[in-house]
């Protein structure tokens, strides 16, 4: 891992990190934010969640993003996991942030900026989760090596022939 990576995947988890242990710990301050935007969410058809059901769903979610974020950070499956931080960045977002309901403009400021920065983590995330350290993707390996699977197969026999005429020889 290059000194770039190793500095910009750990600040690009940290948030996620953060907020994962957070929700595991105390999920009863995420389940009031869901609260705040869940008549929102029922006017589009959702049904209505219970209390408990979104303390699980923050617990829940908070560890996978806990464990996501802290893979990336390490650079274990780093393109995984910033897909998975990728995917939960907008709902968290939108949730954490909900621009809709802010009842004076300096709220709807803080609420702003919130999702600003994650327009920016999410960026941050897209990027991660197309690098490939310079190195061609396996799919990519894969349709070249059939591709010139044919091509292969000759200058192997090639190479075998004029082994064994040297043997021979």
């Amino acid at each position: 891992m290059n000194l770039l990576r190793m500095v910009a995947r750990p600040l690009i988890a940290l948030p996620f990190i953060v907020d994962g242990i957070s929700a595991v710990k105390d999920p009863d301050e995420h389940a009031r934010q869901f609260k705040k935007v869940s008549p929102y969410l029922e006017r589009l058809g959702v049904p209505p969640v219970l209390t408990s059901d979104a303390k699980m769903a923050s617990r829940v979610l908070g560890g996978f993003t806990a464990m996501a974020g802290t893979g990336f950070a390490l650079g274990k499956a780093p393109r995984s996991c910033a897909v998975a931080l990728a995917t939960v960045a907008v709902p968290i977002a939108l949730i954490q942030n909900p621009v809709w309901t802010a009842q004076d403009k300096a709220e709807r400021n803080k609420y702003r900026r919130g999702l600003e920065r994650y327009g920016a983590t999410l960026g941050g995330l897209i990027l991660a989760s197309v690098d490939r350290r310079g190195e061609p993707s396996k799919a990519w390996a894969l349709a070249n090596w059939r591709e010139h699977k044919v091509e292969l197969a000759e200058a192997r026999n090639e190479a075998w022939q004029s082994a064994k005429e040297a043997f021979d020889a």
